[in-house]
């Protein structure tokens, strides 16, 4: 393996990474927008390789050997409005008003306006050598969802869960070649810590009911996280990512979150000695949930009484602009701050739609 990526040229190397995320972007028809508390505390092995406060220095030039890495970060994002396809709808589009008005597979009774995702992730790293580095990561996760609904009672009602997330073990191996290269191969598995039995007071039923898969905090299932990394020496301001979480069986509410697949690219400016700006693009998509939680379901002639109890509806594409600062405070510790906008979103739908997401992390090395 060495052999062959130290024969590689960076030009080389720059056009199949280039390559690749054409095939990401262009060659696929089924993904996942709307993300459950669970996919959105995801963090990314990239995210954790993107910071080098191990192989800084102090300020007396010597070189920062602490093997420890603790980070924390905070994300929020918000989901308003409906697509399906790439066309926008109303909420009134969405909403079935009764009776009057004839019942389709693409109206509910229940409409959610707005969605807001919170998640609290604490992460340790351990660096065994040079070359791996192992990570282990805790996140803190809550939803809150606006609804609108014709059912009597509850024509505007809030539901809202919180709690442990998913914990992940992962680890990483990095490799430099002799023209420059770097490559980080990582992957690890995450645990299904996370609820998935989560109640709330909707109206599908006097009492608290089973919430839809996009309040649940965990996927219910053992996932492998994977991803590929590489900065060509050519033009060492690039980094590439390929990322993947994939999923085994189905869990004990018989069904499985789809596999999330990403391809990203960023460029990185060093605006001062101790402040770095960056701006990418990030695709990401995933199957749709496979199976159903019964229990989410009515007895009725369309059994789904809102879109997201459907698990059919849980794909699209979407691409998303990224912003980033990072700003080295001390010799030991670096702030992250980081902004998405989607700048394009195809969803199977109706389906909401992502409107904004932003994080803030903090980096501390001993």
């Amino acid at each position: 393996m060495y052999q062959m990526l130290s024969g590689w040229n960076s030009v080389g190397a720059i056009r199949f990474a280039g390559a690749v995320l054409c095939l990401f972007a262009f060659g696929v028809s089924q993904a996942v927008a709307q993300s459950t508390p669970s996919e959105f505390a995801e963090l990314t092995l990239h995210q954790l390789q993107r910071q080098t406060i191990h192989e800084g220095k102090g300020s007396d030039g010597s070189v920062l050997a602490s093997p420890w890495a603790l980070i924390y970060e905070y994300r929020l994002s918000e989901f308003e409005g409906y697509l399906d396809g790439d066309r926008a709808l109303s909420f009134q589009d969405v909403l079935w008003n009764g009776p009057g008005e004839q019942r389709t597979d693409k109206n509910f009774p229940v409409v959610p306006t707005v969605i807001r995702q919170s998640a609290h992730i604490l992460g340790l790293e351990y660096k065994f050598n040079s070359y791996w580095r192992g990570h282990v990561y805790l996140p803190y996760v809550a939803q809150e969802t606006d609804h609108i609904s014709i059912v009597r009672d509850y024509g505007f009602f809030i539901l809202e869960t919180s709690g442990l997330g998913d914990v992940a073990l992962t680890a990483s191996y990095a490799l430099d070649t002799p023209r420059g290269d770097s490559w980080v191969f990582s992957g690890g598995i995450s645990l299904p810590t996370g609820s998935i039995d989560e109640e709330g007071d909707t109206p599908r039923a006097p009492g608290n009911q089973q919430l839809p898969y996009t309040m649940q905090l965990g996927s219910g299932t053992y996932d492998f996280p994977l991803e590929l990394s590489y900065r060509p020496g050519a033009s060492g301001n690039l980094v590439f990512g390929l990322s993947a979480n994939l999923r085994t069986g189905r869990n004990e509410r018989n069904y499985r979150l789809g596999n999330n697949y990403a391809a990203s690219v960023r460029y990185e400016v060093d605006i001062s000695p101790n402040i770095q700006a960056t701006a990418g693009l990030h695709l990401g998509y995933s199957g749709s949930i496979l199976g159903r939680d019964s229990s989410l379901m009515v007895e009725a002639p369309f059994p789904y009484p809102a879109s997201i109890t459907n698990p059919g509806l849980y794909g699209g594409q979407k691409l998303r602009a990224q912003f980033g600062l990072a700003w080295r405070v001390t010799d030991r510790l670096q702030l992250n701050m980081e902004t998405g906008v989607p700048v394009h979103q195809e969803l199977n739908g109706p389906q909401p739609k992502e409107r904004w997401r932003s994080s803030i992390q903090f980096l501390r090395a001993w």
